[in-house]
């Protein structure tokens, strides 16, 4: 045989890369990211961002979110990754992979976040297990770049399973995720133009929100406390004789032996 060995060759587009390049972040105090695992088309990011499980129920807790934009190489260009649009059937596919055998319940409740609407499904998992599926696409609907167009699409989808949970804290990590990166051209713009500040705000005869209300009876406009007072223990009044109280005989009563006294 001719030829020299050496090291095989990964047939796969998955590499891993550092947390710290994570394209979603959970909110601080929020699940830890324990690993990413990126895959590169000719036309999409794809990351699973792996975070910490403590569920008795099989699986990963992660984000799933992919970036259609200009990625550069690394890949050829008929490697191209498809985008479903939020399918009834591709979502059920999807929830069925991700949380096999178990029932989930998509909500009718109108949700979002800082990045637009969202749509979930819950399920009860192995032991006390609540699980949450989320998907969300961010795409503009108003242009920022009117000639060239806007381009640009964000995937996001949360596995979560946790044990104890309630709907609304799973529903706190999509509320309260942050996107963390983007493509440089100027034509990438997912996010469409921003809202406008409200016509009401600084405006004589505005809305007025009270502190209490924002804040509750412990925010930054409430008293504070007072401190703490020590228990002081009175003084023990001397024993004044109660007329109730029998006094002693100074003779010996009758029909009792007489006791002498100690010498």
């Amino acid at each position: 045989m001719t030829g020299r060995g050496g090291a095989p060759i990964v047939a796969t587009m998955a590499i891993e890369v550092p947390t710290v390049e994570s394209l979603v972040i959970p909110e601080p105090g929020g699940p830890r990211v324990i690993g990413v695992i990126e895959t590169r088309f000719a036309n999409a990011l794809q990351q699973e961002v792996m975070l910490a499980t403590e569920a008795a129920t099989p699986g990963q807790n992660a984000f799933h979110v992919t970036f259609f934009g200009p990625v550069e190489g690394r890949t050829g260009p008929e490697n191209l990754k498809s985008d479903t649009f939020l399918a009834e059937d591709a979502l059920a596919e999807e929830m069925e992979k991700a949380l096999p055998g178990i029932d989930m319940r998509p909500s009718t409740y109108f949700v979002q976040n800082r990045y637009g609407p969202f749509g979930y499904a819950l399920g009860h998992g192995q032991g006390r297990d609540l699980c949450l599926y989320a998907w969300q696409r961010i795409q503009g609907q108003d242009r920022v770049n009117v000639l060239m167009g806007d381009r640009g699409v964000l995937s996001v989808r949360l596995r979560f399973c946790q044990g104890g949970a309630t709907e609304a804290s799973l529903l706190r990590i999509m509320y309260r995720y942050t996107i963390n990166g983007y493509f440089l051209p100027r034509s990438w713009q997912p996010y469409g133009r921003p809202l406008p500040a409200p016509p009401e705000l600084g405006r004589i005869g505005g809305p007025i929100v009270y502190p209490d209300a924002d804040f509750g009876p412990g925010g930054p406009s409430a008293p504070p406390p007072a401190p703490a007072r020590t228990m002081e223990r009175a003084p023990r009044a001397a024993s004044v004789p109660s007329e109730a109280t029998p006094s002693l005989p100074s003779a010996p009563l009758e029909g009792y032996p007489t006791v002498p006294a100690p010498p």
